[in-house]
């Protein structure tokens, strides 16, 4: 098969390598520039030029994008973390239409961000989707399916190493069941089911009013190689990489720090439960957090006295 593949990071990456191996890449489109692009991901356009592939980075709507795809004159179109919406007109070029690797069970968790906010509302198991690409969000019919476990103490960076060989592998199978003709269609469920939006940073700060269950999922969502989740105490912002639940209650105001354990650990009233913070990093070198400690939402300004 000839294809266009569409993708970024390193999942674009795995699954472009296993192409590669399995068919005709006719040509490769990745993201525009990326401050993350070959930093904290692998990059697509790296891996395309180093195989003498052609590639181009554009968006759906720059000039040239469509006749890009009808030079190329694919039989498929394979989307792996391409963040754009491709128009019709473009899917319509290849015969075979388009397939799209989106990281949730769908139809749960349609749209932006999907393993972050599966792991954010507490859910096991996570996976992975083949499906079609259609004009609505992640909607088209169902190809195959991969789902694995994590567990309560395993974040998205355990989630990730455990996803991206699933990449390889439902690429291939997909494949190969395109050229026997045996591949599956499974419409999606009727209903409503939410699209939704991308994170950005600010998405961690931490609502200490929460309980330490829902608090410790967003900590597990955003870790590692994400920001992290993160609050401040008066003029310093700290991160908290790692937490678990300590299920006891303490009378102090949410967001107060009522236990320390030098620079191991330290513990934070919550809404319901408390939060044993494990892995943390404060912005100012060397600074050092004592019980009694107020978190807030916002950074509070520094009052200088005389």
């Amino acid at each position: 098969m000839r294809v266009v593949f569409m993708g970024n990071h390193t999942v674009g990456v795995r699954t472009l390598a296993t192409l590669c191996r399995t068919c005709e890449v006719v040509g490769v489109v990745a993201h525009p520039a990326d401050v993350e692009d070959g930093i904290r991901y692998e990059s697509v356009f790296e891996y395309a030029c180093y195989q003498g592939l052609e590639v181009e980075r554009r968006r759906p709507t720059d000039e040239g994008f469509h006749q890009f795809i009808r030079h190329a004159k694919p039989d498929l179109i394979w989307l792996t973390d391409y963040r754009y919406i491709v128009p019709t007109d473009i899917l319509n070029l290849a015969p075979m239409g388009a397939i799209n690797l989106h990281p949730s069970l769908l139809p749960k968790y349609r749209g932006r961000a999907p393993l972050n906010w599966a792991i954010i509302h507490g859910e096991t198991p996570l996976g992975l989707t083949a499906h079609c690409v259609t004009e609505d969000v992640d909607a088209g019919d169902i190809i195959e399916q991969r789902a694995f476990d994590l567990g309560p103490d395993e974040d998205v960076g355990d989630a990730l190493s455990k996803l991206y060989p699933l990449y390889e592998e439902i690429t291939e199978e997909v494949v190969a069941s395109l050229a026997k003709g045996t591949a599956n269609r499974i419409p999606q469920p009727e209903g409503k089911h939410p699209v939704y939006p991308a994170r950005r940073p600010d998405d961690g700060i931490i609502d200490w009013g929460k309980s330490a269950s829902e608090i410790r999922n967003l900590i597990r969502g955003v870790a590692r190689p994400y920001p992290g989740a993160f609050s401040y105490v008066g003029d310093k912002c700290v991160t908290i990489w790692k937490g678990h639940v300590k299920h006891s209650q303490v009378e102090a105001e949410p967001g107060t720090i009522v236990k320390v354990s030098g620079k191991a650990s330290f513990e934070i009233a919550c809404g319901g439960g408390v939060i044993v913070a494990t892995d943390f990093s404060i912005d100012v070198a060397d600074d050092e957090l004592t019980i009694g400690d107020r978190f807030m939402p916002k950074k509070q300004a520094t009052v200088a006295t005389t």
